[in-house]
């Protein structure tokens, strides 16, 4: 992730030499014009954040040091001081910083090298620390942080590969899609997901689809039959998905097979002879949903 450089200390306003000359321009008198120079001294911040780039972080972070001794009400100084600490790994330091000059100033680029450490802490605490909800939290106040219109692909991927890790499929997918630029799936996953979450319906889902038809039969709002199989050799508690005397699957019931907020075969054995269900979406590209349905 990129920080923002030496230059852009005072919101990417054109870096100086570290002594130069201003001059002003007096009367004018006949022909002449009488000229003031004068040395303007640079901020110890951007002498500071030169020291950085040269690699001589001890030195640059005893001169920023001494810089918010004289003026610790200076944003530039404690955004410096956080790009120093940035560069050194010292990322939980860097932080503090970043939320002093916000306090301070409230400023796009400051937000956006914020957002830069908290990725590069949570790249680190993911991987190799294994710490993946500490990871989860900081890659959220990263994306949190990263100001409206900046990409956030790089942020994105990195949390779906978290969710991979904690062992979160639906998520996992979801963030990928985003990362991707798949907005308009990703908006129908998570539609998706939230139906899971909170539907009132009882849902199941299909197995053994490769066996049969594939999934082309599972038109959303197609009704099929449901007949339980007590003499199923492999499952006593299945139940088989019809299409009028054409059998398409068996409704899920093992966890391979089965996904959040569905219930089993097992879990719905009690339904009635003539039980029907509806198609509510596929999931996944993989996962029939349908939700149990009345005559």
């Amino acid at each position: 992730m990129k920080t923002t450089g030496f230059g852009d200390i005072m919101g990417n306003q054109p870096k100086k030499d570290l002594n130069y000359l201003d001059y002003s321009k007096d009367a004018v008198e006949g022909n002449t014009v009488q000229t003031t120079f004068k040395f303007q001294e640079v901020p110890k911040s951007e002498k500071a954040l030169k020291l950085m780039q040269e690699g001589k972080i001890k030195d640059a972070l005893a001169l920023i040091d001494d810089a918010l001794k004289e003026d610790s009400s200076n944003f530039q100084n404690w955004n410096a001081k956080a790009l120093i600490l940035d560069s050194s790994s010292e990322y939980e330091k860097a932080i503090e910083c970043f939320d002093n000059a916000l306090r301070l100033n409230d400023s796009d680029f400051i937000k956006k090298d914020k957002a830069s450490t908290l990725y590069k802490f949570a790249k680190v605490t993911f991987f190799p620390e294994g710490d993946y909800e500490k990871a989860m939290g900081l890659i959220d106040a990263a994306l949190e942080s990263l100001p409206e219109g900046e990409d956030a692909s790089e942020y994105l991927f990195l949390k779906a590969e978290i969710y991979e890790s904690l062992g979160m499929p639906m998520e996992t997918r979801l963030y990928y899609l985003k990362a991707e630029g798949e907005f308009e799936k990703a908006n129908q996953l998570s539609d998706q997901i939230e139906f899971l979450k909170n539907s009132d319906d009882v849902l199941i889902t299909v197995s053994g689809t490769n066996f049969y038809k594939g999934l082309d039969p599972f038109e959303n709002g197609a009704i099929f039959n449901l007949v339980k199989q007590p003499d199923n050799e492999h499952d006593s508690d299945a139940i088989a998905i019809f299409s009028g005397d054409e059998q398409l699957g068996f409704v899920a019931n093992s966890q391979y097979t089965l996904i959040d907020g569905v219930k089993s075969a097992s879990e719905i054995k009690s339904i009635d002879d003539n039980q029907k269900a509806e198609v509510v979406f596929v999931f996944f590209d993989r996962y029939v949903v349908l939700r149990l349905v009345g005559d």
